[in-house]
């Protein structure tokens, strides 16, 4: 009767968990024996489950091809749902076995018959390297592109052009590769359309198809060649139309633009504003004219091409750009009352407030660290935040100014509020070390002490800020915090984020339909990464958090920190990254290339946090990135600004180089030192240089009245997104710090 009793356990016992937690050990061989013997005892269960998928998988892992094989033909036929995978899976392994004809057969079939599968773009490039290492090009025939998604439908006519040229149908290559183009020319496949397509027209052509290619190199940052091409297209003056002519001109312009030749880009700018065809189009022209000056040190000319820009159309895009950007040039020239009267424009219209909260920011700062604080305080008064960055950044400048006023009670409520908003930004980090210190440090410790005494969360959360993590009441305050959010049915499993053990998923207490959900079922973290926002919902804290963790074991490293940064969205307000678990912070700054960046910083001579946040925020670590600039990899090179900077350090780089860590991280190691060697060590310059370039980061350290300190600089950066990109860096190294 025991015995009966025991077999029935062993027939009903889900072997998954357990084969789960073997692969996580990369115990794999003794994964793959549970797994055969599961096969040999269970037949009909495990295939339903897909076992045989996983013998494929594991074996694959060993290096056993052959027999992977073997394995992933057994679950395409005793798995029908899993068919499409089990069916790619067969083709890689005939990749390893240099059979690329037999792997072009398999993976066509895949593509062609489930286009909206989330495996088709992998299955797009495999092909499309199937098809170039020999692969029969007749089986494009039975895939039609259009049922693709737009990535992987661009890879695929590109695969097509390319098998044109290897039949010599010229021509009908030439018809696709413009396809491509017409469509975009941003993208992987814009990139290789645009370099192929170079090579088969002639130096004589003129007109659309030079403009096109000239357009395309302009998008993956190539000016040089963008700007030959321009000038071919545009030939004697007329090979083009009008409006044609004028948008390659302003191209053309920009180009001149980015290689840092802004006297021909001004002239240029300044010719296309006087044939401009619309005053939108005049007020575009002028305001780059302005931009061209002012990055060549000419700022009254910048100044005019600026008001001149606004003055041709207040109702365009143009206008708040054009006033915002003269304020800081009159404002730094010291002609406050033109910068002052052209702030009060910007305050007339509500759709300008962002420009006007910068202009405002602008002016208050330069007047605080000129000790003008007479001044500084109505410009803050006026200003209306539109965000939470926005926020904290105006109680910074509240706290410089009740400082300078010799408000110590002031400045500490200011300092607090910025700590409050993220202690780990980096302007909250300048307050704790101001409130840490004389004169301020006894008002913050009476004010910490005050607050420990509240019963109010936020005041709790506060007096922990203010005290310190070393301080006996601090601490008590946070422990008190904890405890009052605990009891909270709402907010309580927030707070007591922890990982669910495998054992316990709902995974397993419920029949999975989708292929998704059985590969992620059995450790398959790519193939069923699609499943993990269903089944690890972030509805449910520990089970979303749980899935952002072992999508990072199962190295989805940007879908890791996506599904654990909508974790974070979602926590209620009262709940602060800064008192929740360790495990959340992890997830949310993993550094799974540490030991490479640790060796590439030694080598180059660059902090080691700052290289792995700079390139979480480049990347989110997902070595194949491609960002809408046509950057690449790891740290987000452009294909033209890698082989500059490798020939510096004797490198060298093809495009498709950039997606290996090992390449990616070295150069990010190398540009981080060479720029902080050109900005003085300023570790926070050369972050906004890596962005934006150097040009345009001396031009903001150019505004400011104090060259050397963060905070007048960071406010005084002329674009958003770098400011954005500067914040989400420095925050993120103050994590890496913390956790590494």
């Amino acid at each position: 009767m025991i015995t009966a009793l025991t077999l029935l356990v062993a027939v009903t016992v889900d072997p998954r968990p357990a084969l789960l937690e073997q692969q996580l050990q990369n115990r794999t061989r003794d994964a793959l024996v549970v797994t055969q013997r599961e096969l040999q005892d269970h037949p009909a269960e495990s295939r339903r489950m897909g076992l045989d998928y996983l013998r494929g998988h594991l074996l694959h892992l060993l290096g056993e091809s052959a027999l992977a094989n073997e394995a992933f033909g057994a679950a395409l036929a005793n798995t029908p749902d899993l068919g499409f995978y089990s069916r790619y899976r067969m083709a890689q392994e005939q990749v390893e076995m240099n059979h690329p004809e037999m792997a072009a057969g398999l993976v066509a079939w895949v593509v062609g018959n489930d286009p909206s599968s989330p495996l088709a773009p992998d299955a797009v490039r495999l092909f499309a390297r199937t098809l170039a290492q020999g692969g029969d090009c007749r089986l494009l025939g039975g895939i039609v592109p259009e049922k693709l998604a737009t990535a992987p439908r661009r890879s695929l006519l590109l695969a097509q052009a390319d098998c044109s040229l290897r039949a010599n149908h010229r021509e009908l290559a030439r018809n696709v590769l413009l396809k491509i183009l017409k469509e975009s020319g941003q993208d992987e496949a814009g990139r290789g359309a645009a370099e192929r397509l170079a090579g088969l027209i002639s130096e004589s052509e003129r007109g659309r198809l030079p403009m096109l290619l000239a357009t395309a190199f302009q998008l993956q940052r190539d000016f040089e060649r963008s700007l030959r091409l321009m000038q071919q297209a545009l030939g004697a003056g007329d090979a083009l139309p009008e409006r044609e002519t004028r948008e390659a001109r302003f191209i053309q312009a920009h180009a001149q633009l980015s290689q840092q030749r802004y006297g021909p880009a001004a002239m240029l700018f300044g010719s296309l504003a006087q044939r401009a065809g619309s005053l939108r189009e005049r007020a575009r022209a002028l305001y780059q004219q302005g931009r061209s000056y002012e990055l060549q040190g000419e700022w009254k000319l910048a100044v005019a091409s600026f008001q001149l820009a606004y003055q041709a159309d207040p109702a365009s895009e143009w206008a708040a750009p054009s006033l915002l950007a003269s304020i800081r040039l009159v404002w730094r020239a010291n002609d406050e009352a033109s910068g002052a009267t052209l702030f009060y424009l910007l305050l007339g219209r509500p759709e300008w407030r962002e420009s006007a909260l910068r202009a405002g920011l602008f002016m208050a700062a330069s007047d605080v660290v000129r000790g003008r604080g007479d001044r500084a305080g109505p410009w803050l008064d006026r200003l209306l935040p539109a965000t939470a960055d926005d926020r904290l950044e105006l109680a910074w400048w509240r706290g410089r100014l009740a400082e300078l006023k010799k408000e110590p009670r002031g400045a500490v409520a200011a300092y607090l509020e910025a700590v409050r908003g993220d202690p780990y930004h980096p302007l909250s980090r300048m307050a704790l070390a101001r409130l840490a210190t004389e004169p301020l440090a006894p008002s913050a410790r009476e004010e910490g002490l005050r607050l420990a005494g509240s019963r109010r969360t936020q005041d709790l959360y506060g007096a922990w800020l203010l005290l310190g993590r070393r301080d006996a009441t601090g601490q008590a305050a946070r422990i008190r915090l904890l405890q009052f959010l605990s009891a909270d049915r709402t907010i309580g499993p927030w707070v007591r984020l922890a990982e669910v053990p495998i054992g316990s998923w709902p995974l397993w207490k419920k029949p999975l339909s989708r292929p998704e959900d059985k590969l992620l079922a059995l450790g398959m973290w790519h193939e069923g990464a699609p499943a993990v926002r269903d089944q690890f919902p972030v509805t449910q804290p520990s089970l979303g958090l749980t899935g952002s963790l072992f999508l990072a074991r199962g190295g989805e490293h940007a879908r890791s920190i996506q599904q654990a940064e909508t974790l974070l969205q979602r926590t209620p307000g009262q709940v602060p990254l800064a008192i929740q678990p360790r495990v959340l912070h992890v997830v949310l700054y993993p550094n799974p290339y540490r030991e490479l960046l640790l060796a590439q910083s030694r080598l180059r001579g660059v902090d080691p946090d700052l290289l792995a946040a700079l390139i979480r925020e480049e990347s989110s670590f997902d070595p194949n990135a491609l960002s809408p600039r046509a950057a690449r990899g790891l740290a987000q090179f452009t294909v033209p600004a890698a082989r500059r900077l490798a020939a510096q350090i004797d490198l060298r780089v093809e495009p498709d180089d950039l997606y290996r860590p090992e390449i990616s991280a070295a150069l990010g190691a190398a540009g981080l030192s060479m720029l902080q060697r050109d900005l003085d060590g300023l570790d926070y310059m050369a972050v906004t240089a890596y962005q934006a370039g150097l040009p345009e980061t001396l031009l903001w350290r150019s505004y400011c009245f104090s060259p050397g300190r963060f905070d007048e600089y960071f406010t005084k950066m002329g674009d958003p997104q770098v400011r954005t990109f500067l914040r989400r860096v420095l925050t993120s190294r103050e994590h890496y710090e913390e956790l590494y």
